[in-house]
């Protein structure tokens, strides 16, 4: 199979004159420039880091949230599953440093036991008004063995509490952090409603003492609907109770919770199920993944989890961060399930991208799109979280509170997936949050560590985000966000810490090949699927050339560029190898050139076929790339191969970084 020689230009300034049979021209410099020649001892290719990071450098946590206090502290902070939770901070996203245990100590014995195992997917917030940081999670106690036989206590609720909701508070948000008790006096307030009456927060009135007898019989049996919750034992009605050790550091008051799943209809009790507010030795509904919401529009606060059973996401609204709004909760979506109301009715189930009952690691978006329409995105993660098919997907509505539905694949309803770039390096994209710096919007998300074992060992990556128009299931346009990635290959740095931007984007490029459909070099999305739905896949494009073709950029002041990336398509079928010459015109009409510049087949490709020549595998998202000392110029060209046993050769994108 015939290719182009890869070889590198070289590095020297030469003076070239121009060609006899057109006269003479403007005069041609050859350009020292690096191209990624150089290797570190794993065979990666060593690079400027004050330009460029890659995704395989390993660091961080399971489930990251990252939190930006860079207007008070001028710090990212980066919060994970990590035993007591380690914080991380980074002003760059992409480069963290540790700063210690979130948790420095545990304050008393009973904090200890009430976090004894399951510490996961811890994410913080500020408060204005209160000043403090607030850290949520999740966490499995020690059993209360004071507490072993519900029948035999007289409505205590039996001890096999899972995953309790738990809140830390700090005046830092490197912590450390102190639990939050709820039975102290200090921390609990009284909000009026909307219809006068005063609520308590609920940790003060919950019962927890055994024996409370109930009348049952009386006609205003349900007054005041599920304002009990209770059990039944030789024909008496009890008030249940939660005496147990940690209830009063539980953010979610037992009592609410079960009186929230028993409204929600999923209260998985045993004689007289169908009785309003029944505990029959039913156990605790455990919560993970909690996270925060401010809502930009109106500044309400949310608490978004997941819920253990069924598996779904939750949605609390807060008088504060320390206290749920019962009377505004709902479940936002069903494992399996487009829509809550088909959960509720038992219909429609199966969702293309949920290969099991799985909705976790909630995060919000809000955005409004081109004409001021407003909606929040709910991302989540579905499927194994130890699987290649963990991924994240998207739900939307006009409220925060709901309802919401999931976006089906054609709309763009799987944001983050490894397996549709057909990644051999990358697993397990999940579990995320979101962060802007500068004008740039990334996700920051986990994936496995080692992609052969996959499994629980997981460390943050971060790609960014776009923006793009889709048709959604009635036929109407709506915006959704794309991810540039997963990437496991060299990208910019965010253009507010390096300096520099890609001055390509949105910029008017000609193509010599006049078949090529050049705008979407410079239209800022990289295409990385190469199964995705192919009507999803319709809204980003590359652009094709069926020969030997330049791409001009032509700026329309002289601009100071430092570096050039040139995506490679997707698709190992129509991929290029080489790029015979990039030249750059100066504002006095000089040139300067680099020649024979080849795409890195050894860093993102592999190679088979019998006589192992033929590219089988093509990383997705990877790109040639030259970089230069700062040069002025006015125009650039590139010249891009099309190999002579190909049809045609796909280019992702074109970016140039500049000032």
């Amino acid at each position: 199979m015939k290719r182009t020689k890869l070889i590198a230009a070289s590095l020297s300034l030469l003076l070239v004159f121009g060609s006899a049979l057109t006269g003479c021209t403007a005069q041609e410099y050859e350009l020292s420039y690096y191209g990624g020649e150089d290797k570190d001892s794993s065979g990666r290719t060593v690079y400027n880091t004050q330009l460029f990071y890659a995704n395989y450098k390993q660091q961080g946590y399971p489930d990251p949230d990252v939190l930006d206090d860079t207007a008070r502290s001028g710090y990212y902070y980066l919060y994970g599953t990590s035993g007591s939770f380690t914080t991380m901070r980074s002003k760059d996203l992409v480069n963290w440093e540790d700063v210690g245990p979130t948790f420095l100590q545990r304050q008393s014995d009973a904090v200890r036991r009430a976090t004894s195992s399951n510490l996961w997917a811890p994410e913080v917030v500020y408060d204005e008004d209160t000043e403090l940081y607030y850290l949520f999670f999740s966490a499995t106690p020690e059993a209360d063995g004071t507490y072993t036989d519900a029948n035999a206590k007289q409505g205590i609720v039996r001890n096999s509490h899972m995953y309790n909701m738990y809140v830390a508070t700090s005046e830092s948000p490197e912590g450390p952090f102190t639990m939050v008790d709820f039975g102290l006096e200090e921390n609990c307030h009284e909000f009026e409603q909307a219809d006068g009456s005063v609520k308590g927060r609920v940790h003060n009135g919950y019962n927890t003492e055994a024996g409370h007898v109930l009348d049952m019989t009386a006609e205003d049996e349900f007054t005041g609907k599920y304002a009990y919750v209770y059990s039944r034992e030789d024909g008496l009605y009890y008030e249940a109770a939660f005496p147990h050790y940690y209830a009063r550091y539980c953010l979610f008051a037992p009592d609410e919770l079960y009186k929230f799943n028993d409204r929600m209809g999923i209260m998985q009790s045993g004689d007289d199920a169908d009785k309003v507010g029944l505990v029959w030795n039913a156990g605790y509904f455990g919560n993970i993944d909690p996270h925060p919401f401010v809502d930009p529009v109106t500044g309400e606060k949310y608490l978004y989890c997941n819920m253990s059973r069924p598996t779904a996401i939750m949605v609390v609204h807060m008088f504060d961060w320390l206290t749920p709004d019962w009377e505004n909760a709902a479940i936002c979506t069903a494992g399996n399930y487009y829509t809550v109301e088909d959960w509720e009715k038992g219909v429609n189930r199966g969702v293309s991208y949920e290969a099991t009952s799985c909705n976790e690691g909630p995060h919000v978006l809000y955005h409004e799109d081109a004409n001021g329409k407003g909606l929040y995105y709910l991302t989540f993660s579905v499927n194994d979280y130890g699987t290649s098919a963990y991924q994240v997907a998207i739900a939307i509505s006009e409220s925060p509170m709901g309802p919401f539905r999931k976006l089906t694949e054609e709309e763009g309803g799987l944001l983050l997936c490894s397996s549709t770039t057909e990644s051999q390096t990358i697993s397990g994209a999940g579990h995320h949050s979101f962060a802007t710096l500068g004008d740039q919007l990334y996700i920051v998300y986990h994936r496995h560590r080692d992609y052969d074992i996959a499994g629980a060992d997981r460390y943050t990556a971060a790609d960014e985000m776009k923006w793009i128009t889709v048709k959604d299931k009635d036929g109407n346009d709506m915006e959704v966000p794309y991810v540039n990635g997963p990437t496991d290959s060299l990208q910019p740095l965010p253009e507010a810490v390096s300096g520099y931007k890609n001055v390509a984007e949105g910029m008017e490029v000609t193509c010599t090949d006049a078949s090529a459909e050049a705008a979407y070099v410079t239209d800022g999305l990289l295409s990385v699927h190469k199964t995705a739905n192919d009507v999803y896949m319709s809204y980003v494009r590359e652009t094709y050339i069926s020969e030997t073709a330049t791409f001009t950029l032509d700026f329309d002041a002289a601009t100071t560029i430092r570096a050039i990336m040139v995506y490679n398509s997707a698709f190992e079928r129509s991929m290029f190898y080489n790029i015979p010459k990039i030249e750059l015109t100066l504002a006095d009409g000089s040139k300067r050139v680099m020649h024979d510049l080849a795409f890195d087949i050894g860093e993102y490709c592999q190679v088979g076929g019998a006589d192992g020549d033929r590219v089988i595998y093509l990383m997705s998202g990877s790109a040639l790339f030259t970089e230069f000392y700062d040069i002025e110029v006015t125009s650039v060209s590139i010249t891009v191969e099309v190999p002579e046993d190909q049809e045609s050769v796909g280019i992702s994108e074109i970016r140039i970084l500049g000032k």
